[in-house]
């Protein structure tokens, strides 16, 4: 078993997370799917109508009707279907959060058992709402930061990627949350803003694997060589990316997830004293077990 409070160096974090992903796949996936793929179904579904009729309506064509052309892909591309996707894509990133987060409680709190969609979506349910308040308002500070003052809005950011872990775990509001964010990277920010370049270069590298349909098909269709291509294959093509790059960004936040333990368990110690008061109530462990193998 993983112990998650604890002290980590930066590779042990990222190793603890593919450790993590390798040993709780199936359960992690499972949840994933069923609790926020719909939503990203959804968001793919509604991305691929929306790219269909943008290459529809990049086709070449006679200069006259260029105006007309324009005038329909900006109508299209601010109708109600595109602020349903972004909708959409919110929440499935979210969700996304919420259910690695809740997987990792779980995991802590049953020592390693067995963890069902059921268990997940329970976990989810109380915080979904907070969550998205949480996310709201610290998406639209960090926006505030980068319009004004580029270098703070990053800081910011960087601070706050924490927020859905904490409030996860702790049950915090927003300002309880945006509290204890600067207080738990207080030291620490620059192992933080490493571990989200380096998660997020991964994900994006594997991520291309799932962009890679939909971008060959509107290339090859803005260049006129696929005239009679079905919309289907279209809306398939951004299904995959769309629901691919929502579950591999399950990825960072598990990332996210040890350094919010870790960084717990230097300031307080929680793990540490977990172990002191179950001496004399269950069978010592060597530690090495207790850490797995990294």
């Amino acid at each position: 078993m993983i112990q998650l409070f604890q002290q980590r160096d930066f590779g042990d974090k990222i190793n603890a997370t593919f450790t993590y992903l390798t040993q709780q796949f199936r359960s992690l996936s499972l949840a994933l799917l069923y609790i926020a793929g719909p939503v990203a179904l959804a968001s793919g579904i509604m991305a691929g109508v929306i790219q269909s009729n943008i290459l529809e309506f990049s086709r070449p064509s006679d200069e006259a009707a260029g105006s007309f052309r324009l005038i329909g892909l900006t109508s299209m591309i601010f109708s109600p279907v595109f602020w349903l996707m972004v909708l959409a894509s919110v929440l499935a990133n979210l969700m996304v959060a919420l259910i690695t987060y809740a997987h990792l409680k779980l995991y802590e709190r049953t020592k390693g058992g067995p963890i069902t969609v059921a268990d997940v979506w329970t976990e989810v349910q109380p915080v979904l709402g907070r969550g998205l308040i949480i996310s709201v308002l610290g998406s639209i500070i960090t926006f505030i930061g980068f319009l004004f003052f580029f270098i703070p809005g990053i800081y910011v950011a960087v601070v706050f990627s924490l927020a859905l872990a904490v409030t996860s775990f702790e049950g915090t509001d927003f300002g309880q949350t945006w509290d204890r964010c600067f207080r738990l990277i207080r030291e620490k920010w620059w192992s933080t803003f490493g571990l989200l370049v380096v998660m997020g270069i991964i994900v994006g590298i594997i991520g291309l694997l799932f962009s890679m349909p939909s971008t060959i098909i509107g290339g090859l269709v803005a260049a006129d060589l696929l005239p009679d291509l079905s919309r289907v294959w279209v809306v398939v093509a951004n299904v995959i990316s769309t629901v691919g790059q929502a579950l591999l960004n399950s990825l960072v936040f598990l990332a996210v997830g040890f350094q919010y333990t870790n960084l717990v368990e230097r300031q307080e110690g929680r793990g540490l004293l977990s172990a002191i008061d179950s001496i004399g109530t269950s069978p010592a462990q060597p530690r090495a077990n207790d850490e797995g193998d990294f």
